[in-house]
């Protein structure tokens, strides 16, 4: 038992209580009065105060929480409450408004890397799934498919351009050639992503279509208030061409 207060800076006391509510399983016995805890009692006694700190849970609803989780744990005593899936379950019971919207933003984040670097054709949902390491019903809980996903990408990718652009053009008169140059350097570590939209869409692939649509509307409104003369969407295709011919070549231009 010190050894447990010691590792979580919970009382005696309150651990002891959290036993009675059966909020934990019942140490191993070793002897009359001497008891053997493992780590879970570690990572649940962590678990529960972080929910009743940082989320504000009662312990009734702590308790109507953890018999879901306990038979995992039981079987897994080492790290079982602290990956990151078992903490995508946790929090999604305990908050799902707040935890959805975070482990979404998560995956966007994880998938923008992974489209940045492999193209969309390379990247599955087997691959999003092991990066951020969550099972598939908690991905399809956040996503219906990996279209879906790309296109929150795209989304994303559209808005960080677009934000490098509008630093990168404060207080200055902006020329359209050196728009495009400045929104090539935006774009240069997304343009897998902006090249595989462009494609799919040049299928006629209603989704991907509106969203070449979205996104050049973003960076257009990016541009437009900055720019001297010249039509903003030719300025964002000059600036993918510009991103293209310097694979091509070879070439860094600033």
């Amino acid at each position: 038992m010190s050894e447990l207060v010691e590792r979580t800076g919970v009382p005696a006391a309150t651990i002891r209580y959290y036993l009675v509510e059966h909020l934990l399983p019942p140490p191993h016995k070793i002897a009359a009065n001497r008891f053997l805890y493992d780590e879970r009692h570690v990572e649940l006694v962590r678990l529960i105060r972080v929910l009743r700190e940082r989320r504000g849970l009662s312990l009734e609803s702590i308790g109507r929480l953890l018999p879901d989780l306990l038979p995992d744990l039981l079987g897994t005593p080492e790290g079982g409450i602290f990956n990151p899936a078992m903490w995508t379950e946790v929090l999604a019971a305990a908050d799902p408004v707040a935890s959805a919207a975070t482990l979404r933003e998560h995956l966007v984040d994880l998938a923008t890397a992974l489209f940045s670097e492999r193209g969309y054709a390379e990247v599955t949902v087997d691959d999003v799934c092991r990066v951020a390491n969550i099972a598939k019903g908690s991905f399809y809980r956040q996503v219906s498919s990996k279209e879906e996903l790309f296109l929150a990408v795209v989304d994303q990718v559209a808005h960080r351009c677009s934000a490098d652009f509008v630093n990168w053009a404060a207080g200055r008169t902006v020329t359209a050639d050196a728009a495009v140059i400045a929104l090539a350097d935006a774009l240069s570590g997304y343009l897998p992503v902006v090249l595989d939209l462009t494609s799919l869409a040049a299928q006629r692939r209603g989704g991907y279509t509106r969203g070449l649509r979205s996104f050049t509307a973003t960076v257009c409104n990016a541009v437009l208030p900055v720019l001297d003369a010249g039509l903003p969407d030719e300025i964002v295709a000059r600036a993918v061409y510009e991103g293209v011919r310097r694979i091509v070549t070879g070439s860094e231009l600033s």
